[in-house]
């Protein structure tokens, strides 16, 4: 009868790992697609207005993203997605002219 107990803890303990790693995953893919999400609203807000600066963060659903914008040559977008423990972050360096040039996509 002890055997069954202690295989049961054994099983319960496994199981609040799996959950436990299936909510951080969720999580994660949340915060990318937040990151994304940023990043390309910077990018329409450049192409019509190359003197757009953010007001972070902004929050969409359980989580929100927070946005940088270095001015050069070319122009640096950090986006930062944030839901719950998970942050992913995305660097794009793009040239503003009258339409934007994307020079790279970066993830962090």
């Amino acid at each position: 009868m002890l055997f069954l107990g202690v295989l049961g803890s054994a099983f319960i303990g496994v199981s609040t790992t799996e959950v436990n790693m299936a909510v951080n995953y969720r999580d994660g893919i949340a915060a990318q697609y937040l990151a994304e999400a940023g990043a390309r609203r910077s990018i329409v807000e450049l192409s019509t207005n190359p003197n757009w600066k953010p007001v972070n963060p902004y929050k969409e659903g359980s989580g929100n993203y927070s946005l940088t914008i270095i001015a050069g040559t070319p122009t640096i977008i950090e986006a930062k997605g944030v839901v719950n423990n998970a942050v992913r972050k995305i660097v794009v360096k793009a040239t503003v002219i009258p339409q934007i040039n994307i020079v790279s996509w970066n993830y962090h």
